[in-house]
């Protein structure tokens, strides 16, 4: 069934569209490569049913059927038209993969809770074990859920043999079901990854996961399928899912139609990119250095992280640190700031100011308020400055809350004066950081100190 990623079908992957199903990806040794498909094909026509603006679910049921069947297709490719007969084939995907990613963190995604996952999931990291992998990223972004059991059987690689979930029906009764006990616990730094259609037995995971704080977990809140439905079959052969009970966190959460909350939000923002910033040192010897500065701690959940600033202001990286910030002020996550003597506790401004989390290694050099938006910056040194040290990348301009930065006309007025101004006007009620990055020289060959002077627009 789909549960297990089995069932029968032509063997592509596709996208819908305005022209009909776009081909993604055609699979190997099944029917659609035997008979020429090829990626970027579209798909218009399937036994005479036009496929051109329908929904993805249409375009499977018309593909989709019983093994051993065949299905007569019309395809574009590019200006021409083409005609292939497919055999229906038994197509059986992975329930679980697992990968290395940046030489040291284990990649494992759980596509569906089928019978089989555990299994592939307790094969996809004892491989990834013996390539010395020191971290873990789970992704249960996407999946529906499956099975309960494949959930407790699952989660006694995280949680051991603790509570998974707990059933609640009409009655004052509940029912708590513990994970199935596994010859290991999976340890080191885990990240999982949620998002909107994480549901149903993936919430199950999560929620236990989050609740004996074994895992951070990042992402969007998930979907909210809190019920366990039991198949009543019809009689012509179909069943009807009923909902018989909802189901709850260990610590008694409400699952159905709240979902579970991350530790960190990252809506709108690629999860899997986050998690390999926040793993990127893990293992490293920051935490062993007496002087942190320039690096920030977050902690989320279980997990402190080490994040360097010249990473987060990477313009990639930019909408990350403002999630951050979000989330720290919302109290869902911590921070600590690195200086000369190790972790210190966050200034009082450091959340209101911003750059902090961004260049946490340089000063404040300057708060403008109700600035004209052709502001010309006024750059003055108290020292005289050769200016053959300044490069294009020495001074930038920076809208606040984008990462944006903005072209600007550099003009070196005297020994110790400099101005600046942006080639197109600013925006109005808008926050820019101007930014002086550290190796300028004076004259004596002396290298001033990076530093940041906050500008607001007239609104």
């Amino acid at each position: 069934g789909t549960l297990d990623r089995s069932f029968a079908g032509v063997g592509v992957e596709f996208e819908i569209t305005d022209q009909g199903a776009k081909v993604t990806k055609v699979l190997a040794g099944y029917g659609a490569e035997k008979a020429g498909l090829k990626q970027g094909d579209i798909i218009i026509e399937a036994d005479g049913y036009s496929l051109v603006g329908k929904s993805s679910e249409y375009v499977v049921s018309k593909l989709r059927g019983a093994a051993g069947s065949s299905v007569q297709v019309e395809v574009l490719r590019g200006t021409a038209s083409f005609s292939f007969k497919i055999e229906r084939m038994t197509i059986e995907l992975p329930l679980v993969e697992g990968t290395v990613l940046d030489d040291h963190i284990g990649y494992v995604a759980i596509y569906s809770f089928g019978e089989d996952t555990a299994a592939q999931f307790d094969r996809e990291v004892r491989a990834l074990k013996s390539q010395q992998v020191d971290s873990w990223i789970i992704d249960l972004r996407d999946n529906g859920g499956g099975y309960t059991q494949a959930a407790f059987d699952l989660l006694g690689y995280l949680i051991g043999e603790k509570t998974a979930v707990i059933l609640k029906d009409r009655s004052p009764e509940t029912i708590a079901y513990r994970a199935t006990k596994q010859a290991y616990l999976l340890e080191g730094p885990i990240i999982v990854l949620t998002n909107n259609y994480t549901a149903s037995s993936s919430e199950i995971t999560t929620a236990a996961i989050k609740d004996h704080n074994k895992a951070t977990i990042i992402g969007e809140n998930t979907y909210g399928s809190g019920r366990v439905k039991a198949l009543l079959p019809l009689s012509n052969g179909d069943y009807l899912k009923l909902p018989i009970n909802k189901f709850f966190s260990p610590y008694n959460q409400p699952i159905d139609k709240v979902g579970v909350a991350p530790h960190l939000d990252l809506s709108g923002l690629n999860e899997l990119q986050a998690a390999l910033l926040l793993l990127n040192n893990s293992g490293s010897k920051v935490d062993q250095l007496a002087d942190k500065t320039g690096y920030i701690q977050l902690t989320a959940g279980p997990n402190s992280f080490i994040l360097a600033g010249k990473d987060l202001r990477n313009p990639q990286n930019w909408a990350l640190g403002q999630k951050i910030m979000a989330a720290a002020a919302n109290n869902s996550v911590s921070l600590k700031m690195g200086g000369q003597s190790g972790w210190e506790a966050l200034p009082e401004d450091f959340l209101t100011e911003g750059y902090r989390l961004y260049y946490p290694e340089y000063f404040l050099a300057g708060d403008l308020k109700a600035i004209p938006l052709d502001k010309k910056f006024t750059v003055t040194f108290r020292e005289s400055i050769d200016w053959s040290s300044v490069t294009p990348d020495s001074v930038e301009l920076i809208e606040a809350a984008s990462g944006q930065r903005l072209k600007c006309r550099l003009a070196f007025v005297s020994d110790k004066l400099m101005t600046v101004q942006a080639e197109s006007e600013l925006q109005k009620a808008t926050t820019y950081w101007l930014v002086i990055h550290p190796g300028l020289k004076d004259k004596n060959g002396g290298t001033i100190r990076g530093g940041v002077a906050l500008a607001q627009t007239l609104k």
